[in-house]
């Protein structure tokens, strides 16, 4: 039996700013959204989702999640609220792509840690996330 590749829908940068629009509304985040926060997002989206030299990044929709997670937190686009809406995003991306992740990791206490984190290697930082929460078998 061959195994189908899953297609990854990714969020726009628009979904993920609508992502912290919604969290501002609720009262959970204290400043307006910037342009520069816009320009922010734009580009992690674009380093995320894009193809260099023929090569994926994050080739896995699980990578690409972790990558959305990852990188909200750690490039810190927003003035206020980068952890919330990096945890909320990648909420939406597992329910949307129909990701399963291991529902005994706190988030809360996962998006601290990536704050905390001191990796060089982007790389390495998220494909220890992605085994962690995304466990096979």
């Amino acid at each position: 039996m061959t195994q189908v590749k899953k297609i990854f829908r990714p969020p726009t940068s628009s979904n993920v700013c609508e992502i912290y629009e919604l969290l501002r509304e609720e009262g959970l985040i204290a400043f307006p959204l910037t342009q520069e926060a816009k320009n922010k997002v734009d580009s992690l989206v674009a380093n995320i989702t894009g193809v260099y030299f023929g090569i994926e990044p994050y080739p896995s929709p699980e990578e690409k999640a972790v990558a959305y997670l990852y990188f909200l937190i750690k490039d810190h686009p927003f003035t206020d609220g980068n952890k919330r809406t990096a945890t909320l995003t990648f909420y939406v991306i597992c329910r949307v792509n129909k990701l399963e992740r291991d529902r005994s990791i706190k988030m809360d206490e996962l998006a601290v840690a990536i704050e905390k984190l001191e990796e060089v290697d982007p790389h390495a930082a998220i494909a220890l996330i992605t085994s962690a929460l995304f466990k096979k078998g």
